[in-house]
């Protein structure tokens, strides 16, 4: 958890700074969650990948000054893929992720936005489900994978004047998440679309 508290000490630095120097930057604080449309591209040519729905579902804060804003934020994050292997048969891959996005939001006129920055992932539970030869099962893979992944954030959004937001976001794995030796590179990808309230309107 030390990556998690150096993120959040820099966070809050970093918005403590953005304050101080604008005393007329908006405040805002509220909560969020959402939809995830989410896969992994792995380079195996004995399996196909497809997405599978999750959800996110967290806290934000955000500081705004006139046309820009940082928008740190803490979620609940799950994502995975159904598989279809020529080995394994078919199966789900489910991850549970404790993920930090912190966003940079460019204002084009009144809330309407466009965002990009970083995510970090930190592995909390990893799941396998599936079924091969008319037997099923499910075991943990948590120890398969990395324990944090980095992805890149692009996206757009409104935030409304009296309190809603709605973002939409694809993110994009830019490290390889699997700790197997000799495994396929593994990265993630995740559509998203949330909705939140803030409640410093």
């Amino acid at each position: 958890m030390k990556r998690f508290q150096i993120i959040f000490i820099l966070v809050f630095i970093l918005c403590t700074v953005f304050n101080k120097n604008h005393a007329d930057a908006q405040a805002a604080f509220g909560l969020k969650g959402g939809l995830n449309l989410a896969n992994l591209r792995v380079d195996d040519p004995e399996a196909s990948y497809n997405s599978r729905t999750g959800y996110h579902a967290g806290v934000f804060v955000r500081g705004k000054f006139s046309k820009v804003a940082v928008q740190p934020e803490v979620l609940l994050f799950t994502q995975g893929s159904e598989v279809n292997s020529s080995i394994l048969g078919e199966f789900k891959d489910s991850f549970t992720y404790l993920s930090i996005p912190v966003m940079v939001k460019f204002y084009v006129v009144s809330g309407l936005n466009i965002h990009v920055g970083p995510q970090f992932g930190f592995l909390l539970d990893g799941e396998r489900k599936g079924s091969f030869l008319g037997q099923t099962y499910n075991y943990d893979i948590k120890d398969y994978y990395k324990n944090s992944d980095i992805s890149v954030s692009l996206g757009g959004g409104w935030d409304f004047p009296f309190g809603l937001n709605v973002d939409v976001r694809y993110n994009i794995g830019v490290q390889d998440i699997n700790d197997q030796a000799n495994g396929e590179e593994v990265k993630s990808r995740v559509f998203q679309v949330s909705l939140g309230w803030n409640f410093l309107k």
